[in-house]
């Protein structure tokens, strides 16, 4: 193995156990997605917006003194608060999803190198294979003889 992983330049032990690592964090990422909810109140507390990053818009509370407000200043607040929500819902995944591709996980640091060789290897072994085919005609044809 240790011939292979120099022919490579990384180690594909390492890459095998660092996938594993990080599928079973994105499952954890994807429960912990499903509970994100967040809230948002506007500035006099009247109105709030409670929004889950999996199901969008969840909860709109109105306190009946915000129904005083004109229709469009009281739409307007609505769609602010949707908007901040969401904004916030997908910022806290983001943060989350960088928890997850942390740096010491190959996958993610090591990504450049590893496609890098193993192309090198693929162009490699096509060449080599190109040889052997060749080689294997010509005997073919000696044969033939």
């Amino acid at each position: 193995m240790d011939d292979f992983t120099r022919a490579l330049g990384f180690d594909p032990e390492k890459v095998a156990r660092d996938a594993g690592r990080l599928f079973d964090r994105m499952e954890a990422m994807h429960r912990a997605a499903a509970d994100l909810t967040v809230r948002a109140e506007s500035g006099d507390g009247r109105v709030a917006v409670e929004y889950s990053s999996t199901g969008g818009v969840q909860k709109i509370e109105i306190d009946p003194r915000a129904m005083r407000m004109a229709s469009g200043e009281l739409a307007e607040t609505i769609l602010d608060l949707i908007h901040q929500t969401r904004r916030d819902a997908e910022t806290r995944a983001r943060a989350r999803a960088a928890e997850v591709l942390d740096a010491d996980n190959s996958l993610v640091t090591d990504r450049q190198v590893i496609g890098d060789r193993l192309r090198d290897a693929a162009g490699t072994l096509q060449e080599n294979l190109r040889t052997a085919t060749e080689t294997m005609e010509r005997l073919h044809a000696v044969f033939r003889r």
